[in-house]
């Protein structure tokens, strides 16, 4: 039987993650969850141990850290903890409903034929659902940049993921040295350039309905930044 383990970075969201766990369950598809708090100010955690609490059947983990270290740096921490308990497949969503859960049944049907399986905005129109202007533009340049400079058409931003740890080698994890949202951007590119299997499929991604975005103007000046060093790191590896 394969082993799913089920990636789920937080940071104060209280009124989104009860939910979302509930969908997740709901979805009735076998896999282990690890949260990875990363030093929420609100009741993130109250809400998550309770529903633990009360779901005792379904494997719930908590790994909760003292301050923000960065959404990279939980997805890298949520990977090498799946790598180390011998995980076939880790699956990695955003904690703010971006993505549904209804979603992962894409993400499992084609995993044994790839590597990597991510949902794509762009494969199909009107895929971003309730996204403000600024959103939409920090989203479409990315994706444009990222489209230009690596020769793909892959959603490099978002992180709705199956990585397929029988197949991919835990190196990219290394290659990787940022802490924050270029991480994801990164990580498809070193896979890309090292012509592992990558499959996507059309999603739609929603806004969020509750609390605040993670991702500030700074963050996202510094992806830009990235992309460029990104792209100069991949002309020298070797494939």
């Amino acid at each position: 039987m394969n082993k799913n383990l089920l990636i789920l970075p937080t940071i104060n969201e209280e009124k989104n993650v009860k939910l979302l766990l509930k969908q997740i369950l709901k979805t009735k598809i076998q896999l282990d969850i690890l949260v990875i708090d990363d030093g929420s100010s609100d009741n993130t955690l109250s809400v998550i141990n309770n529903f633990k609490k009360k779901n005792r059947k379904s494997k719930i983990f908590v790994k909760s850290r003292k301050k923000r270290l960065g959404i990279g740096k939980a997805h890298k921490d949520g990977l090498l903890y799946a790598y180390r308990k011998k995980y076939n497949y880790a699956i990695t969503m955003d904690s703010d409903l971006a993505h549904h859960p209804k979603y992962i049944f894409n993400l499992l049907s084609h995993n044994k034929k790839n590597d990597l399986v991510l949902g794509s905005r762009y494969l199909k129109k009107n895929s971003a659902i309730n996204y403000n202007f600024l959103r939409t533009f920090l989203s479409n340049s990315a994706f444009l940049m990222t489209r230009l400079l690596f020769n793909h058409n892959f959603d490099s931003t978002n992180s709705f993921r199956c990585y397929n740890l029988r197949t991919i080698k835990k190196d990219f994890i290394i290659f990787c040295k940022t802490d924050h949202y270029d991480f994801f951007f990164t990580s498809l590119a070193y896979l890309n350039k090292k012509k592992y299997s990558i499959f996507q499929f059309p999603m739609k991604i929603y806004s969020r309905n509750y609390g605040n975005t993670k991702m500030t103007l700074p963050l996202a000046l510094r992806s830009v930044k990235m992309i460029l060093v990104v792209f100069f790191k991949i002309l020298l590896l070797k494939n």
